[in-house]
């Protein structure tokens, strides 16, 4: 199975999509040659409207062909956010039986790869088995357990080991890194407000999310999430990619996702069209 170059037509209709048109998804049926893309869209679609139960059947029917994807970052988030909706709504069981078809599929095609721990596919598969069971994922711990280090330094003393003479942007967010990783919460998200409107990474956004629940500060989170919606960072995996999937693999955003009012705005903020996007 190759990885399928979709036309520039179908990329049109995606980034309309991607842009908050509802009535675009219409015109995805005239894209026959491409059966697994358009659900891969419908699915992303439902699993931001709430509609669970047909954003796992849309996941289920793509299942097998997720070698049409250059980026096996795709399979993850979809997978993650099927069996983050089916504990939702009670299909835990139909998502198992899904990925343990999936894991037979792999080891058919691929069986000493799998053996030996090195099919990327096949080991994510395995993670997923275990959130069905655990509820971890491989950030619960990095995101939900953060605390704070006994030995952590004040913005002071981080700029004074630093040697940093001057408050430009590029030392801004210098200091913004080194105060996550060795400084206080609360200062590292005194920085990230200052930053905040920075050609910032994923990352950025992230570490300050994670400090904003950590401070019992869940709107400012929410508007950290926002944030990285509109800067629309998530969407590498292709024009396919048309809402943000990858927030399903953040542990701390899934009380977000599953709050209506919560994810009315983080929809919002995701279909702002603010140009960053390349398209070709």
């Amino acid at each position: 199975m190759e990885v399928v170059k979709v036309s520039k037509k179908f990329r049109e209709v995606c980034y309309e999509i991607m842009d908050g048109s509802y009535d675009s998804v219409e015109k995805l049926e005239l894209f026959e040659e491409y059966p697994h893309q358009v659900n891969a869209v419908k699915a992303a679609i439902a699993f931001f409207d709430k509609d669970y139960d047909t954003a796992i059947d849309f996941v289920d029917s793509i299942m097998p062909y997720w070698d049409e994807w250059y980026y096996a970052n795709a399979f993850n988030e979809y997978l993650t956010a099927a069996a983050f909706a089916s504990k939702e709504i009670k299909r835990e069981d139909f998502v198992r039986e899904m990925i343990l078809k999936e894991q037979d599929r792999l080891l058919s095609s691929s069986r000493e790869s799998c053996e030996a721990g090195k099919n990327q596919r096949y080991n994510f598969c395995k993670i997923i088995l275990e959130y069905l069971e655990s509820n971890l994922l491989p950030k619960s711990k990095q995101e939900l357990d953060y605390c704070v280090s006994e030995d952590a330094k004040s913005v002071e003393e981080l700029i004074s080991s630093m040697k940093l003479k001057d408050d430009t942007m590029s030392n801004k967010i210098k200091l913004y890194n080194m105060v996550c990783m060795k400084g206080l919460p609360e200062d590292a998200v005194q920085i990230y407000e200052k930053i905040e409107d920075s050609n910032l990474s994923e990352m950025h956004h992230e570490n300050a999310i994670i400090r904003y629940l950590y401070l019992n500060q869940d709107e400012k989170a929410l508007e950290a999430i926002e944030r990285l919606a509109t800067a629309r960072l998530w969407t590498v995996a292709g024009p396919t990619q048309v809402r943000p999937m990858n927030f399903f693999t953040h542990p701390m955003m899934h009380k977000f996702l599953l709050d209506d009012l919560s994810l009315e705005r983080i929809k919002k903020a995701s279909f702002i069209d603010n140009g960053m996007i390349k398209r070709k």
